[in-house]
């Protein structure tokens, strides 16, 4: 498999590591609005910048490459990418979060949501905690928790968003009522499953068409 690497800051890097590490090419890095993607490759990962997210997917529909998009803090434009995913027959898979433990924890939350919601004893908000040069806050991940859960009770949660330190990402689902507080987290120790979950996702995407998401994926992996 041939990767473009779109974005070469400190996920770009772990992609790179774990692609080498498994035979993979890394035939091309797009880091710069200067750099033109050839199209050369089998798939592009996306972990840019939120500012050039939306263009640099759009290069790679128009040269007919796959793309598996990491990025989060740009999507407002999520919806045009749909339709033209839809109108061109292209390829592409989001995710705010390629962890397979997070997605896991995902599907406790939603599991634990339905029991929750028969019930109104019990409040309910998000925090989550990543390093102080994360760009977007609160992050994707947590957004995603806070639509899903959202979807299941039909009512508003917080997010309580800090950037502390080096921190790689912590989540915190918290119910509390007047008896009781549980508390569900997940703390990434380091970037290695983000990367290596973006990269089985690539895997899975090539030869594919129409607009995936993360859930897809999993589906026929476990």
């Amino acid at each position: 498999m041939k990767v473009c690497i779109i974005g070469y800051g400190k996920m770009g890097k772990m992609v790179e590591k774990i692609a080498k590490a498994k035979g993979y090419t890394i035939n091309q890095f797009i880091d710069s609005p200067d750099d033109q993607i050839n199209g050369s490759s089998d798939v592009a990962i996306i972990f840019s910048t939120p500012e050039s997210a939306y263009t640099n997917i759009i290069k790679c529909f128009e040269k007919k490459l796959p793309v598996v998009c990491g990025t989060t803090g740009w999507l407002n434009d999520i919806d045009r990418v749909k339709r033209y995913c839809k109108k061109n027959n292209s390829t592409f898979l989001f995710s705010p979060n390629f962890s397979l433990g997070v997605n896991l924890f995902f599907k406790i939350n939603n599991a634990v949501s339905k029991i929750m919601n028969r019930s109104d004893d019990f409040n309910l908000k998000i925090s989550e905690i990543h390093h102080t040069s994360k760009i977007d806050s609160p992050s994707g991940t947590a957004i995603k928790i806070k639509e899903d859960i959202e979807s299941i009770i039909k009512k508003e949660i917080s997010i309580e968003s800090k950037r502390i330190g080096q921190n790689k990402g912590t989540h915190k689902i918290i119910y509390e009522s007047f008896s009781d507080l549980i508390t569900i987290s997940h703390t990434a120790k380091n970037r290695d499953s983000f990367a290596l979950g973006s990269i089985l996702c690539a895997e899975w995407l090539i030869g594919k068409n129409g607009f995936f998401e993360m859930d897809d994926f999993l589906n026929d992996f476990l």
